[in-house]
């Protein structure tokens, strides 16, 4: 840091507005490199992620996960009787983690003395931040505002459930639409499915999880579809009228008109940047599509603020968030980094959960590349057997002509914390032939993707 707040006639060197992922992060790397920094929050520390999002949805899935194996435990060799879920010891089990987690942030916070403002924060000229009935003159300003829920209108559907409020059932219901196959979609019908709710799931796109690689949609598909769960893709519902306690949706299909009937409808059509209120046009921040934009750097349009998040578009995701406020941080404080989105994974926590990292296999052939693709099953991984986890597969997305990966993509048990690894070879470059040839443990999870590699190399030893 050139030159303090005090000495610059700055009341701090970075202001951060909002308390999420990307806005606390961004606030600890600040306040690391020696900026006096403070952070406003109108809500609770966290933001979405913390308290309506990431962490209590896992909470409740992981309780999800633990039901299910004990209704299999006669498969293990185990007897489990009477086996049930107790939905207010789960919900209380899950808010004790999240205010747990909630205090841990309070306490970084005081950690690296940053000043915590419990206010709506909103953006003045001058770099001046309005926070409560406070003004304070910042060198820097990071937007960390995060999102709201979206919302899409149906003609006749007067109520609906929100992921919000998916988080604070007292009861399950006993049929259930999910409108939206994104991951938040996705995960709250496989966990009401899981819990004995009926679930329909409506997607207007050609398959669930739009934006992930085909082959592992596909799969979560058709393993959710056996189980009992009805899906419709290239569908919307068109209206909606109230009869006999429950939703009567009208939805269009590709083989015509259906009708749904549910007790509950859980709109889950994705987030949108929340800009509103916050005086960004008036200070003259460049928006798109309610978005702020940003460059590589994450500056704004306006000299001396930044934005992180959420409220920048593109991939919803924490992680990317921290990322993003590292960065912003970074370039406050005189350093010169830009974001790089190349290596950013993506999860999604059903069961099977999927993974992924990079470009999947149709976007590289889109982009010009000579693509070898190897793939292998975990049905033919013992560690999966082992665990009675033996659906999905690991693909490994080439470049043919260096050995690049370009993207690793994978469907199976535990896969949300197998897709680190990819993400550690591909951000330090490794080859296919790097990690097909790093010697892996066995019997592990991760040997599926050291048997995808090999496959794609055509040197594939299980399969």
């Amino acid at each position: 840091m050139p030159e303090t707040s005090a000495a610059s006639g700055y009341d701090a060197d970075v202001v951060v507005i909002g308390g999420g992922p990307g806005g606390y992060v961004a606030a600890i790397r600040a306040a690391q490199l020696g900026a006096r920094t403070v952070l406003v929050e109108k809500n609770k520390l966290g933001g979405t992620c913390l308290n309506v999002g990431c962490i209590p949805t896992k909470v409740l899935l992981h309780s999800v996960e633990v039901l299910e194996m004990a209704k299999n435990a006669a498969s293990f060799g185990v007897q489990a009787e009477n086996v049930k879920p107790d939905i207010a010891r789960m919900m209380k089990r899950k808010d004790d983690i999240v205010k747990r987690l909630v205090t841990g942030v309070g306490f970084l916070m005081k950690k690296n003395g940053i000043e915590v403002i419990e206010a709506e924060g909103k953006l003045l000229k001058d770099r001046a931040v309005q926070a409560g009935d406070r003004t304070i003159r910042a060198k820097n300003v990071i937007l960390a505002l995060g999102s709201v829920i979206a919302h899409v209108n149906i003609p006749g559907l007067e109520e609906y459930l929100t992921s919000d409020d998916c988080l604070a059932m007292a009861e399950i219901p006993e049929s259930m639409v999910v409108i939206g196959a994104g991951a938040v979609g996705m995960e709250f019908a496989y966990m009401y499915h899981k819990l004995g709710t009926k679930v329909t799931v409506v997607e207007m796109m050609p398959q669930i999880l739009p934006n992930i690689d085909s082959e592992c949609a596909a799969q979560l598909h058709r393993s959710l579809s056996k189980d009992g769960m009805r899906i419709y893709t290239s569908a919307q519902v068109q209206n909606a009228r109230r009869a006999d306690g429950a939703w009567e949706l009208e939805v269009s299909t590709e083989k015509g008109p259906q009708k749904v009937t549910a007790q509950k409808v859980l709109m889950a059509v994705g987030r949108i940047p929340a800009t509103d209120g916050a005086g960004l046009e008036e200070v003259g921040v460049k928006l798109s599509k309610r978005a702020i934009v940003v460059d590589d750097h994450m500056r704004t349009s306006v000299p001396g603020v930044y934005a992180v998040g959420d409220v920048v578009g593109g991939l919803q995701l924490a992680h990317k968030a921290s990322e993003e406020g590292k960065v912003a941080a970074e370039n406050c404080c005189g350093l010169d980094v830009k974001m790089d989105y190349r290596f950013i994974p993506g999860a999604v926590y059903t069961n099977p959960e999927i993974a992924t990292v990079g470009l999947t296999e149709e976007q590289a052939r889109e982009a010009g590349y000579d693509v070898r693709v190897g793939r292998f099953s975990f049905q033919a991984l013992g560690k999966a057997l082992a665990i009675g986890s033996r659906e999905g597969m690991v693909k490994v997305v080439v470049d043919a002509k260096y050995g690049e990966i370009l993207g690793v993509h994978m469907v199976g048990p535990h896969v949300t914390d197998l897709i680190s690894e990819a993400v550690v070879a591909m951000k330090a470059e490794a080859t296919v032939e790097e990690l097909g040839r790093a010697v892996h443990p066995h019997p592990t999870l991760p040997e599926a993707i050291m048997e995808a590699a090999l496959d794609a190399m055509g040197q594939a030893i299980h399969s």
